[in-house]
C-alpha cells in the first residue's frame, strides 16, 4: 500500500473518530462553556450584558451560544474540531509556497496526533474558533486579498483578543508575493486591530468605557519560581514527555546530518510570541495551540517523512499511557473545583493517557448545573437549550 493511501486513510481514521467523539461528548469538561453559552442567551434576551470570562471573547459566545442553543452539543462540537482541521490545512497553504500533497497530509495527521490539539477542540470552546480566521487571514495576505485579510484578522481578534499578537506577527513577517512598505504593514495591522476592537464595544459601553474588562487571571502568588514551573512543565505536557525527548532527538539527528534547519519569521515570531503569552498566563495548555501548530509544520519542512511517522507514533502513545514525571500536591482535589498546584517533586510514573481523560471527564459538566431543572438535564444530555 502507498504511503499517500496510509495517510488519507490515518487521516481519515481521526476524523470520523474525531467526530464520533464529538458527537457523543456532551457539553464536554470546561467551566468555561456554560458562560460561553450564557453570554449569548443573555445578548439575545436583551438582558445586561454577560462577559463568558473576565475578558469577553464576543465572536464565540454568539457562535458557539448560538450552536449550543439551537442544536446542541454535538453539532457544536463536530463544528469546533472541523475548524481545527481546516485551520490547520489553510495554515499550511498559507505558509508553504511549495507545497506537497504527502506533505500536507502529514502535517495534519501530526497535529491531530497531538493530544491537546486533537481531545481540547472536541468540546465547544473557542480556540480553533480563533485559528481558522487567522489561518484564513493569512492565505488572504498570500492571495493578496488585503481587505478580506484585515476582516479575518479582525475576526479571530474579535474571537480572542491576545492573537491581535499573532496577527501582528503575521502582517509584519509574511513572505509577500510583492514588496509591502513597513508603513502599509502597520496600517493592516491597525485596520485588523480596529475591526476586532469593534467586537469589544458593548462591553466597553457596559464599563464606562474602562477597560478594567481586560483582565485574566494570573498565577502571580506562586512567585517566580512557581511561574517557571509551570511554564516549563505545561509547555512540555502539551506535548507529552516522550514526545519531547523523541522530537528533539530526530531532530538532533537531523541537524547532525544536514547541519541547517530550515525555519520561516511567521512561524518562527509566532513560537516566541504565544511563549510570551503563556508566561504571563501558564494556564491552559491549550493557549499553546499556535506554537504547536507552527512548531509541527517547522517539523515536516525540516524532517524525513520515516523520522516524522516516528513522532506521529510517539504522539499516539500518549493518548493511551503518559508519563508523569512530577508528584503534584493540590490545595483541592475535588474535581469540581479549580485545582492549584501547591507543590511538586520529581516523581517519575506511569498513567493512563489522554483518551482515557478524555472520556473520563465527559460527566463533569455536572459540576456547573442544577440537575432539578430542566436546563440542567438538557445541558447533561447535550440537547438544544432553546
Amino acid at each position: 500500500m502507498k504511503k499517500n493511501s496510509i495517510n488519507y486513510l490515518l487521516f481519515l481514521s481521526l476524523a470520523f473518530y474525531g467526530i464520533y467523539l464529538a458527537y457523543i461528548g456532551g457539553y464536554g469538561s470546561d467551566e468555561d462553556t456554560l458562560p460561553l453559552i450564557g453570554a449569548y442567551e443573555s445578548m439575545m434576551s436583551g438582558n445586561k450584558l454577560m462577559a463568558s470570562r473576565f475578558t469577553p471573547y464576543p465572536v464565540a459566545e454568539l457562535g458557539i451560544g448560538f450552536l449550543s442553543y439551537n442544536f446542541g452539543s454535538a453539532v457544536t462540537n463536530i463544528i469546533t474540531f472541523s475548524f481545527i482541521i481546516f485551520g490547520v490545512i489553510i495554515f499550511y497553504f498559507a505558509i508553504i509556497d511549495k507545497y506537497e500533497k504527502s506533505e500536507i497530509l502529514l502535517f495534519l495527521i501530526l497535529c491531530l496526533s497531538n493530544p491537546i490539539l486533537y481531545f481540547e477542540n472536541l468540546e465547544p470552546m473557542d480556540y480553533s474558533w480563533a485559528f481558522l480566521p487567522l489561518a484564513l487571514g493569512a492565505f488572504a495576505l498570500k492571495k493578496n486579498y488585503f481587505e478580506l485579510a484585515i476582516i479575518l484578522f479582525g475576526i479571530s481578534i474579535g474571537t480572542r483578543i491576545y492573537f491581535l499578537v499573532f496577527v501582528f506577527i503575521i502582517v509584519l513577517f509574511f513572505n509577500y508575493k510583492k514588496e509591502i512598505s513597513t508603513k502599509r504593514k502597520l496600517l493592516f495591522f491597525i485596520l485588523s486591530w480596529f475591526v476586532g476592537g469593534l467586537f469589544y464595544l458593548p462591553i466597553w459601553f457596559e464599563n464606562g468605557f474602562a477597560l478594567n474588562w481586560l483582565t485574566a487571571v494570573t498565577p502571580n502568588d506562586q512567585g517566580i519560581i512557581g511561574l517557571i514551573a509551570r511554564f516549563f512543565y505545561k509547555i512540555v505536557m502539551s506535548f507529552s514527555v516522550l514526545s519531547v525527548i523523541t522530537i528533539s532527538l530526530l531532530f538532533f539527528l537531523y541537524y547532525i546530518k544536514v547541519k541547517k534547519i530550515k525555519t520561516n519569521k511567521v512561524l518562527v515570531g509566532l513560537i516566541i510570541s504565544n511563549l510570551l503569552i503563556f508566561f504571563f498566563i501558564p494556564a491552559e495548555m491549550s493557549y499553546l495551540q499556535p506554537l504547536i501548530i507552527s512548531f509541527f509544520l517547522i517539523t515536516v519542512i525540516n524532517l524525513q517523512q520515516s523520522y516524522i511517522y516516528v513522532a506521529i507514533l510517539i504522539n499516539f502513545f500518549s493518548w493511551f499511557i503518559e508519563i508523569e514525571p512530577l508528584n503534584i500536591s493540590y490545595l483541592n482535589k475535588d474535581k469540581c473545583n479549580n485545582v492549584q498546584a501547591v507543590s511538586a517533586e520529581i516523581d517519575i510514573k506511569f498513567k493512563f493517557g489522554r483518551l482515557y481523560e478524555f472520556l473520563e471527564s465527559r460527566d463533569k459538566i455536572k459540576c456547573w448545573i442544577n440537575l432539578d431543572t430542566t436546563r440542567g438535564k438538557k445541558i447533561l444530555e447535550g440537547k438544544a437549550l432553546k
